[in-house]
C-alpha cells in the first residue's frame, strides 16, 4: 500500500475505532465528541482522504475487514460517514 502519512493516520484510527470488528459509527461519532486534539487531527486527515482520494476501497478492507464492491461506493459511504460524524447528517 502506497499512502501518505495523513491517509495512514486515519486509516489507523479507523482500524481501531471504525473497523469490523469494533465500534460503529454511533461510537466513533461519541469518540469524537469526547476528544479534542485527536478529533481535530482526524478531521483534518478525514477531509485530507476525501480531497485526495488515493486509498482504494481493497485497501480499506485489507485494513479495517469493512467492503465495498467500487472505489465510487466507498468514497459514498466515506463522504456519508464524514457527514454523520461532523455535519449532524443520518447514520450511514
Amino acid at each position: 500500500m502506497m499512502v501518505d502519512l495523513r491517509t495512514q493516520a486515519w486509516l489507523d484510527d479507523m482500524f481501531i475505532y471504525g473497523g469490523g470488528n469494533v465500534y460503529g459509527p454511533p461510537q466513533l461519532k461519541e469518540e469524537i465528541d469526547a476528544r479534542g486534539e485527536w478529533a481535530e487531527r482526524f478531521r483534518s486527515n478525514f477531509d485530507h482522504v476525501l480531497a485526495e482520494r488515493e486509498l482504494t476501497a481493497s485497501e480499506y478492507e485489507d485494513r479495517t475487514e469493512i467492503s465495498f464492491d467500487t472505489d465510487v461506493e466507498f468514497y459514498d459511504y466515506l463522504a456519508k460517514l464524514h457527514h454523520f460524524l461532523f455535519s449532524d447528517g443520518p447514520m450511514p
